[in-house]
């Protein structure tokens, strides 16, 4: 083999190796919705408890607790993931640069703690 070939053959496997960690890590290149992965729910918290995205929100809520939880996004009325346990719900919305406090609506969740905020920039 050559030493063209050997060169040509390195570049392909970086530029493989380039295109897997940036799907993996789930950088589109800007062109796509902001995502910081999945909110995971428990009793009684969010986590990640603090969320950063673009104005081009996806939030995927997953329930890894025993019993019902859901989440909504204060101000936006329109919003409203819930899941039982073991399943995921997600949406996709547009929200103007600000933080926004997400919370359990179940009673008494949110005063145990169950919230988190959400910056959008």
């Amino acid at each position: 083999m050559g030493t063209g070939a050997i060169v040509i053959g390195v570049a392909l496997i970086l530029g493989l190796v380039i295109l897997l960690v940036s799907r993996w890590s789930g950088d589109d290149g800007g062109s796509g919705p902001k995502t910081e992965g999945a909110i995971v729910a428990t009793e009684f918290r969010f986590t990640p408890a603090r969320v950063e995205s673009g104005t081009e929100v996806e939030l995927v809520l997953r329930n890894e607790g025993a019993i019902y939880h859901d989440l909504v996004i204060e101000g936006v009325d329109y919003m409203h993931l819930k899941v039982l346990p073991g399943e995921e719900d997600q949406a996709g919305l547009l929200l103007e640069p600000g933080r926004y406090v997400f919370y359990c609506t179940i009673p008494d969740h949110r005063d145990a703690g169950m919230f988190g905020e959400l910056v959008v920039g």
